[in-house]
């Protein structure tokens, strides 16, 4: 996978990976508020041995204090100190809490020993840093001492005392938030990539193209200016025949009815009198965008004698003539079976060069089955964002020999606004 195909699901999944983003984030931020600022104050201590004056003397010393480090490491930590610390101060925790606290380290190659001490204040922080290495020496002269009246062996100076900590450990909420956002993006992106994988929508004109048997004809993205020319082509591959019916239903559950308009006006931009028959019986078809009408439509010319002409209509947004599906009812369906609605199409096919007729989607409705033996020519349209399953349960239902071949259309709000804008204003 590719960067462009990162991007592309990105683009389609960018919910989950904002979701996953946002509650990472908050996740380190409230972590961060939970913890308790803690702050820190260290001494420096020296470790010398009491030796004699000449340079072998000095030398052999400080060996012997840097053996004497190591062991002092531990005694900084040690139980006993801890206790004795506690006691002193009058702490109320523990004494293998405040060991927990506690650390020494020693430069390497030197006889320094850094204490340090930890505390929720800053003022005992520096109290229990300097109480530790006041303890610690008096355990070591304790120690180091052979005898009552002797000095000790080993002496432990304090080089630098604790002073007052400048400023809280923690939290560290800017590392948080960082460590939330990178966690945020890649638990998003696993999310994404893995819904993605599980997900069988439609997404490109290459998928619809493995399912359907028959030709693409036209490849309509998203109401954008290409559409237009998109249109232009559909309108040569339909130029075979010079007067043709033509029947646009669409394969997916949603009907369609930028498709049609937009087909219509390209004929009739060709200078052919169109006229664009909505026979969409579930009422969301291209009757929905023209202008309103008092007269009859389609329903009552199937139920009743109504003269033709008094149900045509010009539309002169899109340049052509149309017929309004009108007011249906449960009988209009079926209807569109019977021979009054032939009689229709004659008469239209008569009056003008193409008769565009838009049917209620397949998985919807049964008209398609009808309507496509009144016209020349049916072309399905595949709405990308279905399921392969909706497609294929409504190719089999429509039967591939009464399929043309397919518009694939990636629909968008305001998309027939978007197309009558491509074409321009007509002449």
């Amino acid at each position: 996978m590719g960067l462009s195909d990162l991007w592309r699901l990105a683009g389609r999944r960018w919910p989950v990976i904002a979701l996953a983003v946002l509650v990472c984030v908050g996740a380190a931020y409230g972590y961060a508020q939970s913890q308790t600022a803690t702050y820190t104050a260290s001494s420096t201590c020296y470790v010398s041995m009491a030796t004699g004056t000449s340079v072998n003397d000095s030398y052999q010393g400080g060996l012997a204090a840097q053996q004497r480090v190591r062991s002092y490491l531990e005694l900084v930590t040690s139980q006993t100190v801890a206790q004795r610390v506690k006691d002193q101060l009058g702490l109320t925790i523990s004494a293998e809490t405040l060991r927990g606290r506690i650390t020494a380290v020693a430069p390497p190659a030197t006889t320094l020993i850094v204490v340090s001490a930890t505390d929720r204040t800053p003022d005992g922080a520096r109290r229990i840093t300097d109480e530790v290495v006041s303890q610690f020496r008096h355990l070591v002269d304790q120690l180091e001492t052979i005898q009552s009246d002797a000095a000790p062996a080993a002496r432990v100076a304090v080089v630098d005392r604790a002073q007052m900590p400048s400023g809280p450990n923690g939290p560290q909420t800017t590392r948080l938030l960082a460590l939330g956002l990178l966690g945020g993006l890649v638990l998003g992106g696993l999310g994404a990539l893995a819904l993605d994988r599980l997900d069988r929508r439609l997404r490109t004109s290459t998928q619809v193209e493995q399912i359907v048997p028959v030709p693409i004809l036209s490849i309509i993205d998203d109401g954008k200016p290409s559409a237009a020319g998109e249109l232009r082509r559909l309108r040569m591959r339909l130029a075979d025949e010079p007067d043709f019916r033509v029947l646009l239903t669409s394969l997916s559950p949603h009907s369609e009815p930028d498709v049609a308009i937009g087909l219509a006006r390209a004929l009739a931009d060709a200078g052919r009198r169109v006229v664009l028959v909505d026979a969409d019986t579930t009422g969301e078809g291209s009757s929905t965008r023209m202008p309103a009408t008092v007269g009859a439509g389609l329903s009552e010319l199937l139920r009743r004698s109504t003269p033709l002409d008094n149900a045509i209509t010009y539309w002169p947004e899109v340049g052509v003539s149309a017929l309004p599906l009108g007011v249906p009812d449960l009988r209009t369906p079926d209807l569109l079976s019977s021979e009054r609605f032939g009689e229709i199409m004659a008469k239209l096919c008569t009056d003008y060069d193409h008769v565009v007729v838009e049917a209620a989607p397949v998985p919807v409705a049964a008209d398609a089955l009808a309507l496509a033996r009144r016209c020349d020519i049916t072309i399905g349209i595949v709405e990308l964002g279905g399921t392969e399953g909706q497609l294929r349960g409504a190719l089999a239902t429509l039967g591939p020999d009464r399929l043309t071949g397919v518009v694939v259309f990636a629909p968008q709000r305001d998309a027939l606004r978007n197309l009558l804008s491509a074409f321009g204003a007509r002449r």
